[in-house]
């Protein structure tokens, strides 16, 4: 818990005043209806974000996430924490590549992919993973997600240009673990980016019948 908090207190530091980079806000919209913001600032190496919803439908998944990664040399660690409809501790550690620990609170919430042993090797982790779709300037490479209960894999499947906005048609697919959004399971998404002057400027997710846009502010 002591790790958590401190991680907070970076997180918090990272959002809410001086960094190294210029923090960022985007909307976070479903349809017409704005169901709250997500904050982030930081590069790949040390980045932190919070996802705040205070409007979902029918109030559901209203509360809180909280991600932050702190890389020192070869090592990197993450803690997330879900407040809200789920609360969930997650903390994970790094090194030379692979995941050597993963502790997540209460245990209910570990899969099988919650084991360090069974999660490959160049995985990012949350906050890394938006860190390099916010920070970069157009599609990105392939890029493989863990967040101590599956893995995803991020891929490029079609690029665009229109104007001075590149438009990206991506694929996000669980292929190891459970799953989105029990009782669903949901695993695999549309995921669609645009940057416009070499900014990301807008990401949507879409899947099991709904599409959210993350739209910078």
């Amino acid at each position: 818990m002591r790790r958590i908090l401190s991680a907070l207190a970076v997180l918090f530091a990272l959002t809410g005043g001086p960094a190294w980079a210029d923090p960022q806000t985007y909307a976070v919209a479903l349809g017409g209806r704005q169901l709250g913001t997500l904050q982030f600032n930081g590069q790949i190496r040390s980045a932190a974000f919070l996802l705040s919803l205070n409007n979902a439908p029918f109030g559901i998944k209203n509360g809180s996430f909280n991600a932050v990664t702190q890389s020192n040399g070869n090592t990197a660690s993450y803690l997330g924490a879900n407040r809200g409809s789920e609360t969930r501790d997650i903390e994970i550690d790094r090194t030379a590549g692979r995941v050597t620990s993963v502790e997540i609170t209460p245990s209910s919430e570990m899969t099988e992919l919650s084991d360090a042993k069974a999660v490959p090797p160049g995985v990012l982790f949350p906050p890394e993973l938006f860190a390099a779709l916010a920070t970069g300037n157009s599609c990105p490479s392939p890029l493989a997600l863990y967040d101590g209960r599956r893995v995803v894999q991020v891929a490029t499947q079609e690029v665009r240009e229109e104007g001075p906005a590149v438009h990206c048609d991506m694929s996000y697919r669980v292929v190891m673990g459970p799953g989105y959004v029990s009782p669903f399971y949901l695993k695999s998404f549309g995921m669609a980016l645009v940057y416009t002057a070499g900014t990301l400027t807008k990401a949507s997710l879409s899947g099991g019948g709904f599409k959210v846009h993350l739209i910078r502010q």
